[in-house]
């Protein structure tokens, strides 16, 4: 089997790690921007961002892993764990911006660190598999 090929049968669960990693790479480095050239409130408010945005990836990566795999039958609760976490999540950054605990657009900053991550990591998969080809 050539490189090519073992390249794209990479199973879900390592590529899933490697856009993991790559979120939380992005969350970490602009958390350490924002506390550099912005402060402590500025910082804070990326980080909590990111770990919002993190926590979200995570989970929902484990509720996909799980509708994608197994018996059309049970694939129901985990839909409506996916939408409960949509809704959670959404409740939890209203609630957060609501109560100005963090700056409004550090936090964005942050939670854009799930947006940047998946894009980049996967063109680091496309540069990778066009490389071994």
């Amino acid at each position: 089997m050539n490189k090519a090929a073992d390249s794209m049968s990479e199973q879900p669960a390592v590529l899933a790690a490697r856009m993991t990693a790559f979120v939380a790479a992005f969350g970490v480095l602009a958390t350490i921007g924002m506390l550099a050239f912005h402060g402590t409130r500025m910082g804070s408010s990326t980080g909590i961002g990111a770990i919002v945005a993190l926590a979200n990836f995570l989970i929902l990566r484990v509720i996909v892993l799980r509708v994608t795999s197994g018996d059309v039958h049970t694939k129901g609760p985990f839909l409506a764990a996916l939408f409960f976490k949509m809704g959670a999540v959404m409740f939890l950054v209203y609630f957060v911006l609501a109560h100005h605990w963090v700056d409004p657009i550090a936090f964005i900053v942050g939670l854009s660190a799930l947006v940047v991550g998946l894009i980049t990591s996967s063109f680091f998969l496309m540069g990778s598999r066009n490389a071994a080809r």
